[in-house]
């Protein structure tokens, strides 16, 4: 099953120069007919306080979002280990997924959504990415280095320059923290910028959401949107109340 979509803009005739608004009519695939792309969704959450979940493709899984079911998943479970933890997030989403849409009905290589779940093991780094289409693909990463997902094409040409110009190659292990924080930014609003001005439907959009994570102080913000103050407060703020009611109840009456 596939569905129409409708796109309006301004584009620059490559024949007179002049602009005009013009009106694309696109087919959807039957996953992007059910699910949604949007620019302002939650894509990056603490899990447990020690990892980072960046999501990308779809954030929407029927009416759920997917920050609710990272949320949801995280009040039911703990783990310590990032990799084993990517493994039981993946497994989640693609139940969800599967109670959604019939997934053997999409291609063998698609991917609906994904996340990139950064953290440590035994104070190294780890980078755990699980791709969820008609099946579930995980790869994980250690050492010095960047992981892309979702649209990557600008950042893979940008990256292929490397090979004609190697002065445009990065080197990770020369960087410091910020340097790490702005490159991640950058990507991001390289693919971006060039969304809006290209003759596309933006899929990469909004407010940039940056995050650390260390062994010594786990998931710390970098920047974040205002909205994901809001909802991540307010989850602070009851976990807080939680321990303070649990707190009372342990000491019993004087």
């Amino acid at each position: 099953m596939q569905a129409q979509a409708k796109a309006k803009g301004p584009a620059k005739c490559p024949k007179c120069g002049e602009e005009h608004e013009v009106e694309l009519e696109l087919t959807l695939p039957r996953e992007m007919a059910t699910l949604s792309t949007l620019p302002y969704a939650l894509k990056l959450v603490p899990l447990w306080g020690r990892f980072a979940v960046a999501s990308f493709g779809n954030s929407m899984i029927g009416e759920r979002s997917v920050f609710a079911l990272i949320q949801e998943f995280q009040q039911q479970h703990t783990f310590t280990d990032p990799q084993e933890a990517a493994g039981a997030l993946s497994e989640r989403l693609f139940k969800v997924l599967g109670e959604t849409i019939d997934v053997n009905d999409l291609a063998d290589d698609s991917v609906v959504l994904g996340f990139h779940m950064s953290g440590h093991k035994d104070g190294k780094p780890v980078a755990t990415v699980s791709r969820i289409g008609k099946q579930i693909n995980t790869k994980s990463y250690e050492g010095f280095g960047a992981t892309i997902d979702g649209e990557t094409s600008v950042v893979t040409h940008m990256w292929g320059l490397k090979q004609s110009i190697p002065q445009m190659g990065a080197i990770y292990q020369a960087w410091s923290v910020l340097d790490a924080s702005d490159y991640a930014e950058f990507l991001i609003s390289l693919t971006a910028s060039s969304q809006r001005f290209g003759l596309m439907v933006p899929t990469v959009g909004g407010a940039i959401d940056v995050a650390l994570v260390t062994p010594q102080n786990k998931f710390r913000w970098i920047k974040r949107k205002q909205l994901a103050n809001l909802l991540l407060e307010e989850e602070r703020d009851y976990e807080i109340g939680e321990a303070r009611t649990a707190d009372v109840s342990e000491a019993g009456p004087d």
